[in-house]
């Protein structure tokens, strides 16, 4: 991989992280109930983005390429954890109307239950889905060596950590002014999961 290269595929992945989806939003809803829910949300959607990076450098990417119908069975898998996760999301928000919000709406998340949510919500992400397995192809190389290897998953995923940790915690110092709102993101996030979930089930079925 040349320098050039490597420069566009930084190009391409900030935006990528950046942009509104399911992991932002799940961010922003956990961040709500506590700095530690969204961190360690940030966490767990970062572990996942070091997971498809190596899953990728390893050959997936490749493979997708070679047998579309992988992205499919990626794409039906992960709309059905959104399915789960727009369901949970719409009775969290539900169950916390009606209550006096100050700052931490509800019950807290454990640290355990954060982390997690964040890991699957990435890995049931549309787009890790389809950049990691399209996009992110057209730059592996086999003979690019393992120095470069290293260095894109080094690099990638530090961004990730940055990028989600301070969306997290920039989320939780705004929380005590949209206190009484959590309910409603809750539910406006489920509404969103449940959306993208019927979106990716039907592309991986019709292809």
């Amino acid at each position: 991989m040349s320098a050039a290269a490597f420069a566009s595929l930084l190009a391409i992945w900030i935006p990528t992280i950046i942009a509104p989806g399911p992991d932002t939003v799940q961010i922003l809803r956990l961040s709500m109930k506590s700095r530690r829910a969204g961190v360690l949300c940030a966490l767990g959607i970062s572990t996942a983005i070091a997971i498809w990076i190596a899953a990728s450098l390893l050959g997936l990417s490749a493979l997708v390429n070679a047998y579309p119908a992988v992205l499919r069975v990626l794409q039906i898998v992960g709309g059905c954890y959104l399915v789960y996760m727009g369901v949970q999301s719409i009775r969290s928000g539900l169950r916390q109307r009606g209550s006096v919000v100050t700052h931490a709406p509800g019950v807290d998340v454990s640290a355990g239950q954060a982390f997690r949510i964040g890991l699957w919500t990435n890995l049931s992400n549309p787009k890790a889905v389809l950049f990691f397995g399209a996009i992110f192809a057209q730059f592996i190389r086999p003979g690019m060596g393992a120095g470069w290897a290293f260095a894109i998953f080094a690099t990638l995923v530090a961004l990730a950590i940055v990028v989600f940790t301070a969306m997290a915690l920039g989320v939780n110092a705004a929380s005590r002014f949209l206190g009484r709102a959590a309910p409603y993101i809750d539910i406006v996030a489920g509404v969103v999961f449940l959306c993208v979930a019927v979106w990716m089930i039907y592309e991986g079925v019709t292809g």
